[in-house]
Parts: structure tokens; sequence; C-alpha cells
């Protein structure tokens, strides 16, 4: 085990009860290891998950439109993309082929990333200085040629990263300037930095794309009207609130709260807060089913996942699962839920139908960030220890060989 991954390790061997922003916040500040879900994540479902369709293959048309010959489409292959904070680098990932790419630069400290909804244009954040009071960028990534484009110029210490529904606009949170930057996707321009909390370290934007709900470690989540960019008054919860998922339906955001093992429900069309729901110690990622019907938090510190019925908010029988799940998602069909477990080196199915965990699949040294294909069929699992990203065939939990990526991998988005 490198120093590196000693300090990882006992970062998160220490962590368990402590407060999220301290794992967060040290995490950040010694570049040992950084956040996601999510959900999402999950999110929404916090770890994310988006299209990223490369054209590779034309088809025959016809030469006269008298014709009538049938038009067929491009191929489109999903390209996943993986940010290396170590390398400062971005690699490209043909899922075809599980080939990687040549590395695209991006310089400084390269940790979160998001694509916009047509594929075009990925986002990835990048802080000065190992501590969350260094200056932050976002580089723009062409999708069509791998080019990084001119960083923008954000908050200190950018954390996390979402994108409206619309595509047009990136929100940014800086975790070291208590500030979220929208940049218009247009023009690839930062507008006026908005004042939310201290430390904001989640982003949750709604379905309608009309509200951003940002999360700080006070214990307090932020709404963004995104016609005006204009904050609301916090609304109250568990303290310090870690991840947030909202309902496909948009009527409710689930926040996530380290310090008191509970999550709280907030109905979004009154930013009101309802009774927090007991779930495992150290909630650190939370993830809704696609039909909206169940939501599942990841216990860090129990190696539990604790399934809840949204309908009611009602907790069941928590799942184990392996040591220090940090991260979940679902398959596109939503038939299995796969956590990965940070301290086990593993990632656990879970039969969403029966609530069941399968046999755990062994992937590299303390996994990280999940994704899968729009088709289902391969989930990929980024490995911050071991600079890798192993591909699982979900039809029948498999292992394939692991990729080599940059050092320290820290995000994944996929088509």
């Amino acid at each position: 085990m490198s120093g590196m991954d000693g300090q990882l390790r006992d970062l998160l061997d220490a962590a368990v009860g402590e407060p999220p922003h301290r794992v967060r916040v040290e995490a950040v500040r010694r570049r040992v290891v950084r956040r996601r879900v999510m959900e999402g994540i999950a999110g929404a479902a916090a770890v994310a998950v988006i299209a990223v369709a490369i054209p590779v293959v034309a088809g025959t048309l016809g030469h006269s439109p008298a014709a009538q010959r049938p038009v067929t489409h491009p191929a489109r292959v999903p390209v996943a993309y993986v940010v290396n904070l170590g390398s400062g680098t971005v690699t490209p990932i043909a899922t075809a082929t599980n080939t990687a790419g040549k590395p695209i630069a991006i310089g400084l400290r390269p940790e979160t990333m998001a694509i916009t909804p047509d594929g075009k244009t990925a986002y990835v954040t990048s802080n000065s200085s190992t501590t969350s009071a260094g200056s932050g960028t976002v580089t723009p990534i062409s999708t069509a040629t791998n080019t990084p484009g001119k960083p923008i110029t954000v908050g200190n210490g950018p954390q996390a990263i979402a994108i409206t529904p619309d595509g047009k606009t990136v929100y940014v949170a800086n975790i070291g300037s208590g500030t979220v930057t929208p940049i218009s996707t247009a023009t690839n321009t930062p507008g006026k930095p908005i004042t939310v909390g201290r430390d904001p370290q989640a982003i949750a934007i709604t379905p309608d794309g009309k509200t951003v709900y940002v999360a700080n470690i006070v214990g307090a989540v932020t709404p963004i009207a995104t016609a005006t960019n204009t904050p609301g008054k916090p609304i109250t919860v568990g303290a310090p609130a870690d991840a947030m998922a909202i309902t496909p339906d948009g009527e409710t955001l689930y926040v996530a709260n380290w310090g008191s093992g509970t999550v709280t429900p907030i109905a979004t069309a009154t930013n009101t807060a309802g009774k927090p729901i007991t779930v495992g110690n150290g909630p650190r990622a939370i993830a809704i089913t696609p039909d909206g019907e169940t939501l599942y938090v990841a216990n860090f510190g129990s190696g539990t996942v604790t399934p809840i019925a949204t309908a009611t908010n009602t907790a069941g029988k928590p799942i184990t699962v392996g040591q220090q799940p940090l991260v979940i998602a679902f398959t596109p069909d939503g038939k299995t839920a796969y956590v990965v477990n940070h301290g086990s080196g593993t990632v656990t199915p879970i039969a969403t139908a029966t609530n069941t965990a399968g046999k755990p699949i062994t992937v590299g040294q303390q996994p990280w960030p999940i994704a899968f294909t729009p088709d289902g069929k391969t989930a990929y699992v980024v490995n911050f220890g071991s600079g890798t990203v192993t591909p699982i065939s979900t039809a029948t939990n498999t292992p394939g060989k692991p990729i080599t990526v940059g050092a320290e991998p820290s995000m994944i988005a996929i088509g």
C-alpha cells in the first residue's frame, strides 16, 4: 500500500461517526479523496449517468429521394469519461471495446464532472490548491474531438457540479467560497456568484429545471430559483447535510444527514422539511429507483443499505453489504441496485424486487464512483487506489479486465 493509499485508508477508517464535512473537507484539502454520490448521484441519484453518444458508422442513404430507401442512422457508441485527480487528466474509454483513449490534459487538480444532456460537452471542475481556499475553474471538453476549451473561473474549491435538464446552465458549488456559480453553456461565461451557506458540498436540480438545491455542512439546504438565480430561505435539515436525491416526479427532495443518521424529506412545492427518517450510521449516499417508489440509503458506518418507501417515508429492514458503502446506483431498468463498498474493494448487487443482497463482486482498491451504459449491460467502477476502472457484466455480475486510466481517478460519466 502506497503512502497515498495509507492516508486514504486512515482517513476513511477514522471517518465513521464523524461529520461528513470533516471527511469531505479534509479529503479535498489533502487531495486524498473526493466525494460524489449523487446522488446522485445518485441522484440525482448523485453519482450521475449522462448520455455521451458518438457517431462512428455512417448509414447508406438513397441516391434519389424518389427511391424512398430507408435511412440507416449512425450507430451511437457510448464513451465513458474518467477524471483523474492525481494526473490532471480525463481519460475517455470506448465502451464497445473497453479501450482507454489518449488522456485529455486538464491541469490543476480535476475532481468532478458533468456532461450536457445532448452529450456534446463535458464540464470538469479543478482546484488550484490542495486546500479548499484555492481558486477554482471549470474546463469544458468537446466530446466530438476530446479537446479541452478555455478554463472558466468560478469560486474557491469547486466541490459539486450539475447541469439543468435543458442543458443551458451549469451550476458549480464552491466549498471554499460559500457560493454557487452559474455558467451559460451557450457562451461558457460565468454569471454572478450566488451566496449560499457555509461549505456547499452537494447540488440537486428538479426535473423541471426550475430549482437548484444546495446542501451545506451546517445542516441546511438552500433552494435557488433558476429563472432569476435568486437563493431562497435555507431549509433546516440534519447536521451536516450530505448527499441529496429528488424523486422522478420532482415532488420530494431527500437529504442524507451524516451526523444524525437520518434522512430528511423536503416537499419541493413548499420547501418544507418533513420528519427525519432514521437509517444507519453515517448515511453517505442515497439513490431513488427509476419508478420513484423506493429510496436506498448507503450507511457508511454501518455497512448497510436502508430501503425507504417513498409513499410513506417508512424505513425497511437494513440490507447488509460490504465495508464502508460509499456509492449506490441503479441499473436503468431499476431491477438492481449496485452498492460500492470502498473499504471492501467490492460491489454488492441488490435485487430491488426483494431487497436481497447478492454475492459481492471484487473490483479494485478503494472503489468509488459507478456508472452504467444506457442499455444497462455494463457497469463501470472507478478504483481510486488502483488507478483503474473495472467493467462488470450486469447479466452475470462478472468483473472484466481492469482498464488502466490515470492516477487517483475520482469521477466517471458515461452514456
